[in-house]
């Protein structure tokens, strides 16, 4: 595949529907890549590459793909597919495929065209496997739900902190030494072992990456099932019922996802107790780095950093993107956003205002709404009503809870011992630095790492060859090219209906949003009104700010509109600063959703484009409940 193969099949260039044609967006093989592009397929395993053989066209030709803009809005780096696709793609498809036999969604299969990752459902439609998948999904879901808080609390945690844990303590040398220590002789020790913990060390760290993943999706959809059977049993009791009170019903979740806006909340607090002494450095134009140092001279400042010391492990390993890119960063490697939402909470505590959510305020809200509805209902219906609730409650905080755990905290560790070894084929010739050990995937990177200690094996002065710098450097350009590519934003023939419940509440999908997608391809849209869900109350009006990369969400500033392609967990302290939110994707439980009705904002998700279509200063209006947003000016 490539920019060579076929020709280029846009949405305008397909039929419409006319009963058995419709229009449909163009396949893989179609697609038109720029030059900048030619070669990226060596770059990712053959087994994610789209039309390898006529059989597996076929298959993938029949189906439809859509990019996972929820989780990889930028392309992905080789290794990075590691835990994004990989690692995901077995733990993912077995959860709901052989773990729990969720019966009508047999996996996801995934496919990556350059660096960017493409998703298809795999449903299941025979009847008597339904029944039997069923029997099975009402056993083993019953017990995690009865159990859970000793199944989170007691196992999945300590166990997801082991493997962290595991993975920092693995030693890799920053370079191999000169000659072997004097007890390897003197022990018996069997010659060098310094080359067998590299090798060990690196497998061991990619198979705790993929156990990792494994406790991911542990709980993860039994969690988003019991929200969609709360929410059916809601709209079967009450037909009119929205998804924002169904939301609103579910909200003052004390996750620990919130916890890094918490502590940050907590340090300004102390910070300004404390006196001039820390606010004065807080708030003033310094690097993090000069702050700390300005803070070690006094009294007041020495006491901040104790306190800060303590909680920045695990909080501030909040990842700068949504977990899934090395080149993102972590708050714990560079502290610039912390540092920056210190500034802005010292001086909102300073102008008067309060921070965080007032958490009290919103469980009573939740609590009203929910026995209000309880009200109009009878005693059987009550009792379905009431065990539909309490099993949801029991277990969504994990919706939010594994984004934290895995997708920022163990990642965050993943790519530092990760940049450890690439520090170690820097130091012994291979690459040229560190960062470029990503570009590779994880099973050239153990080839890179058995010839680094091949070469060391010889001697000093064994040849080391160039080439994996060279293929580093072109790799590079490759990348950086697929980030500037727009990708389609699906592949193949659409369905006439989605009727996928997680593809509509996980990644906001559904068939007006595809159709939407057809008229943006075709030039057909509205491009000064959006519609997507509803996913928080309130409706507002207010100049808009586009952030596209996680890197800029401190330049929005105090009531202004947030529209950003999605948002993820680093996100939260810049929340109260918002009027409302839109997002281009996700739906009623994504990151966004559930943070805007914590935070008491109106939000929209999963419009599609809005990101394309307003542009920072635009006036626009949006509403929370219809799920519309309207442009009504447009900035100079």
């Amino acid at each position: 595949m490539g920019s060579d193969q076929g020709t280029p099949t846009t949405a305008e260039e397909a039929p419409r529907d006319a009963g058995a044609s419709r229009e449909r967006f163009p396949h893989a093989g179609e697609l038109e890549l720029p030059a900048e592009l030619d070669g990226w397929e060596e770059m990712y395993p053959e087994y994610f590459q789209f039309e390898l053989t006529d059989d597996r066209t076929d298959y993938e030709r029949g189906r439809f793909w859509f990019w996972d803009k929820k989780d990889t809005t930028e392309p992905v780096m080789p290794w990075d597919m590691t835990i994004s696709a990989q690692a995901w793609q077995i733990a993912m498809a077995q959860n709901t495929s052989r773990v729990f036999a969720i019966p009508p969604s047999m996996s996801v299969d995934i496919r990556v065209v350059a660096g960017y990752v493409y998703f298809t459902g795999i449903n299941v439609d025979d009847e008597e496997l339904l029944q039997e998948r069923a029997q099975i999904f009402a056993e083993r879901s019953e017990y995690y739900y009865e159990n859970y808080d000793a199944l989170y609390n007691g196992t999945w945690l300590p166990a997801v902190k082991e493997i962290g844990n595991e993975i920092d303590s693995l030693e890799v040398p920053e370079k191999l030494p000169e000659y072997v220590p004097e007890d390897v002789i003197t022990e018996g020790k069997g010659q060098s072992q310094s080359t067998l913990d590299v090798i060990r060390n690196y497998n061991r760290l990619t198979e705790l990456a993929l156990e990792g993943w494994q406790r991911h999706f542990e709980f993860l959809y039994l969690a988003y099932l019991a929200y969609m059977q709360f929410t059916e049993t809601s709209r079967e009791l009450f037909p009119d019922i929205s998804d924002d009170a169904i939301g609103k019903m579910v909200s003052a979740v004390e996750a620990d996802v919130f916890r890094p806006d918490q502590e940050l909340n907590g340090l300004a607090e102390l910070a300004v107790d404390l006196g001039d002494d820390v606010t004065d450095v807080l708030t003033s134009d310094a690097s993090p780095e000069t702050k700390m140092e300005r803070l070690r001279e006094t009294d007041a400042g020495r006491e901040f950093i104790d306190r800060f010391d303590e909680i920045k492990d695990p909080w501030f390993y909040m990842t700068y993107g949504d977990g899934f890119h090395s080149y993102k960063g972590s708050w714990i490697e560079d502290l610039e956003a912390p540092f920056d939402h210190l500034e802005s909470k010292v001086g909102r505590l300073q102008d008067g205002e309060e921070l965080g959510r007032d958490f009290e305020a919103l469980q009573d809200e939740r609590d009203e709404i929910v026995e209000e509805y309880r009200r109009y209902l009878d005693a059987e219906e009550r009792e379905e009503f009431d065990h539909a609730y309490e099993t949801c409650m029991t277990v969504y905080e994990y919706a939010e809870n594994h984004q934290f755990w895995i997708e920022n905290w163990l990642h965050t560790i993943v790519f530092r011992k990760m940049r450890e070894f690439g520090r170690l084929l820097v130091n012994h010739g291979l690459l040229e630095d560190a960062e470029d050990v990503f570009l590779f995937n994880r099973f050239e990177v153990a080839e890179l790492l058995e010839e680094a200690c091949e070469t060391w094996a010889l001697g000093r002065g064994a040849f080391v060859s160039e080439r994996w710098q060279d293929r580093a450097a072109e790799r590079r350009r490759t990348f950086e090219a697929a980030k500037e590519w727009d990708p389609s934003p699906a592949l193949g023939e659409p369905p006439e209906e989605v009727t996928d419940p997680l593809m509509q509440m996980l990644w906001g999908i559904t068939t007006e949003k595809v159709n939407d997608w057809l008229d943006v391809e075709s030039d057909t849209g509205d491009e000064s009104h959006l519609e997507g869900f509803g996913a928080s109350s309130g409706r507002v009006e207010g100049p808009a700010r586009v952030i596209e990369d996680s890197a800029d969400i401190d330049t929005l500033e105090e009531g202004e509109v947030l529209v950003a392609p999605l948002t993820n967990p680093a996100w939260a302290p810049v929340f109260p600063r918002a009027e409302g939110a839109v997002t281009d994707d996700g739906g009623i439980t994504s990151h966004a959703a559930i943070v805007c009705r914590e935070y008491g904002l109106p939000a929209v998700t999963g419009t599609g484009h809005a990101t394309s279509f307003i542009e920072t200063g635009d006036q626009i209006r949006l509403d929370g409940e219809t799920g519309e947003v309207e442009i009504l000016e447009k900035t100079e």
